[in-house]
């Protein structure tokens, strides 16, 4: 007789998996076999460590199946002694079957991501089975009983993989390529994947033409010989949230199509900008492939950090997409996009930021302006709020310190790019210094930190790199820092300086972040006894709230000088800015959007946009507000993409939204600094109707 062992974890903060019907599934198929009497069924469930450990030494089974969560090159998902997730190593659970490697036949890791261990563990193993990708609840359940009904009647373990895939391709089910066999057959390996294929991880802007359809032909074609992942078929929730950062995390290449939509798009530029963080720590991959669909303009930021050294495939017209296709094959093999540097500066039209044109009057022709991320200066539709006075005034006047701080996408960098032009027309220097730009491994030392701290001032402003020199000096790191400004950037220019530094956030997160900010706020308070320092300007934007962060308030430079604390558009603002895009909501309508945006300055650009444009009516706006191909489907699915794996910032939302509390002030700061909610006197709500909306039905605690 032999014994199948099936062990089967869900640990609580992970997405629900239906571990019982396959399970059950499982055993009704082997009950009903011709050849059930020669199989004992043995189940465990919430398996932790200690578990699978003990299970197979007390069963010794000749078939091991695992059921639960993968993480790919993280390991396997078992459970910790108060059920929450648990990693279990490649290394470890290939040393742990290699225990028994004389008792057990066969593994089946019906888990996502999982061909990684089934990789490690067959080197020990004779037949191990494995998933190359995420596999769904359904492709997942029936491949088990296409793999044991084979059994039951006893066909092979490679009869059994075949007939399993068998099933999931019978029910219309796109994941029969999914599943992958490593077999050996007496000394010489046989492995039933293809291990030449790539993993591919396709990125475009939904609904938007011609992006869905030039993506779903190179989907298409490249599926023939890769394993190319593309969102079309996972549905909306935490598990479609995990489903495509686990998908990014295990691809060797992201394609993305990069259209006039598809650029100012939410999900398409998170989706790049974690590609560019996971091949920062995975050594190279996932391999960006930008693909630019008739658009010829400049990447606007933050794009532009990401895909400016990038070379890119061009297409233009449907006649281009065979080429393309055969384009982006040579570059998966090995060769590379085709539209190289020089290319580039022929065919965009390059903007360059020190040259910012003056503000236009309001009173011009309005011509319609896609929202985006940060607006330009001179923009008709950029909506003048009491801080922009403020922070106007004060930045003409010498030694000030200016912290802007707000929720998400409330308007800080559109302001801190008015106070560049305004730091610009006063005759100062400026240093811009975008903290989006630093990579993982920047923010993960602290003296290599400080060292491309100094020298990126230095790059900006065109002055001599004397990093090496500075730094060579028997002082502190801070030291070090503090006389290379003074000293050297300060001293050699001989103009007053305004440094000016956005997504400050990066370094809430670092080891030294109180060593940095407490520098900022010690060349504040120094001012009056170094005179140097009267001719610096500090401007600092973050969305994340720093008191909670920064152990020492006295060190901090968030609460000194003239501090912006920007908030949503008052109602005569949303109001104004209806005007400015000739009114395409009446009084009626105007009121309803209120009711469902609330002030959020981003939605509310965007909500005026599509109605003033003709892309939809008020009508359908309202009706598809929580749609995923609605009006604000892109933003929302990022929201819910970013959440997803955090189930401390779930619970407090949920609570935000069931009852109006957040009795945990770090969760309360965290929402508030994402964007998500907003405190009202005693109260706390979800910034605007539509997010309580969109996550009372896509969130569940």
């Amino acid at each position: 007789m032999k014994k199948i062992l099936i062990l089967s974890a869900n640990p609580n903060n992970t997405s629900k998996l239906r571990l019982d019907e396959e399970v059950r599934e499982i055993q009704a198929g082997l009950q009903r076999a011709k050849k059930r009497e020669q199989f004992e069924i043995i189940s465990r469930w919430a398996v932790r460590v200690d578990d699978l450990r003990r299970a197979l030494l007390d069963y010794e089974p000749q078939i091991v199946h695992f059921s639960g969560h993968g993480s790919g090159s993280d390991g396997l998902a078992l459970e910790n002694n108060s059920g929450e997730l648990q990693l279990v190593s490649t290394q470890s659970l290939a040393r742990l079957f290699k225990l028994f490697k004389d008792k057990v036949e066969c593994v089946l890791l019906n888990a996502c991501y999982s061909e990684v261990q089934a990789e490690a563990i067959h080197q020990n193993i004779d037949y191990v089975i494995g998933m190359n990708r995420a596999v769904g609840d359904r492709a997942a359940i029936k491949f088990a009983i296409g793999f044991y009904d084979a059994i039951g009647a006893g066909r092979n373990y490679e009869d059994a993989f075949e007939f399993g895939c068998t099933s999931i391709d019978l029910e219309g089910i796109p994941e029969s390529e999914t599943p992958v066999l490593k077999s050996r057959n007496s000394n010489q390996d046989t492995i039933a994947s293809t291990t030449s294929k790539q993993r591919i991880f396709i990125s475009y802007k939904r609904n938007v033409e011609p992006d869905e359809s030039v993506a779903t032909q190179v989907y298409q074609e490249l599926s023939q010989q890769h394993n190319v992942f593309i969102d079309q078929i996972i549905l909306i929730g935490k598990r479609w949230a995990e489903c495509i950062e686990t998908e990014l995390r295990n691809a060797d290449f992201l394609i993305v199509f990069l259209s006039e939509q598809s650029v100012n798009s939410e999900m398409v530029q998170w989706e790049i900008s974690l590609a560019v963080e996971l091949a920062q720590r995975q050594g190279g991959k996932p391999v960006i492939l930008p693909v630019r669909l008739a658009y010829q303009e400049a990447f606007p930021h933050p794009l532009s950090i990401y895909l400016n050294h990038i070379n890119w495939a061009f297409w233009e017209s449907p006649e281009d997409t065979s080429r393309l296709i055969e384009e982006l094959r040579q570059a998966i093999h090995g060769g590379s996009l085709r539209v190289d540097q020089q290319a580039k500066t022929n065919l965009l039209k390059i903007c360059v930021p020190e040259q910012l044109p003056r503000p236009t009057p309001f009173a011009q022709p309005v011509v319609l302006e896609m929202p985006s991320g940060t607006m330009k200066p001179e923009s008709s539709f950029y909506v003048e709020r009491n801080a922009d006075t403020i922070a106007l005034q004060t930045i003409v006047q010498q030694g000030v310190t200016i912290p802007i701080k707000g929720p998400r996408q409330v308007g800080k960098s559109s302001l801190l790019m008015r106070i560049i032009q305004a730091v610009r027309n006063a005759g100062k220097r400026v240093a811009y210094l975008d903290f989006q730009q630093l990579s993982t491994a920047v923010l993960n030392d602290e003296e290599l930190f400080f060292r491309h701290f100094c020298f990126w001032i230095s790059d900006v402003l065109e002055l001599e790199d004397k990093v090496e020199e500075y730094f060579a000096r028997n002082l502190t790191t801070i030291q070090r820092c503090d006389r290379y400004l003074q000293r050297h950037i300060l001293k050699g220019l001989g103009h007053p300086l305004v440094l000016a530094m956005d997504e400050v956030d990066r370094v809430f997160d670092t080891k030294f972040r109180n060593d940095f900010f407490g520098m900022l706020r010690n060349w504040h308070n120094s001012r009056a006894y170094y005179p140097i320092l009267d001719t610096l300007d500090l401007v600092l934007v973050t969305s994340t709230e720093p008191y909670q962060l920064i152990d020492d308030l006295n060190q901090s430079p968030f609460n000194v000088g003239q501090i912006i604390e920007l908030e949503d558009f008052t109602p005569e603002q949303v109001a104004q800015l209806n005007g400015r895009h000739n009114s395409p909501f009446d009084n009626n309508t105007l009121q309803q959007l209120l009711r469902l945006l609330g002030g959020h300055p981003f939605l509310v650009r965007k909500a005026l946009y599509l109605v003033a444009s003709g892309q939809i009516t008020p009508t359908e706006l309202f009706t598809n507000a929580t749609a995923a191909s609605g009006p604000f489907g892109d933003h929302l699915r990022r929201l819910l993409s970013l959440l997803y794996d955090k189930q401390e910032l779930i619970q407090g939302l949920l609570l935000v939204i069931n009852q109006n509390i957040c009795p945990d002030r770090q969760i309360f700061w965290r929402l508030q600094g994402s964007g998500l909610v907003r405190a009202s006197g005693q109260s706390v709500l979800p910034r605007c109707q539509l997010y309580a909306e969109y996550f009372r039905e896509n969130l569940h605690g």
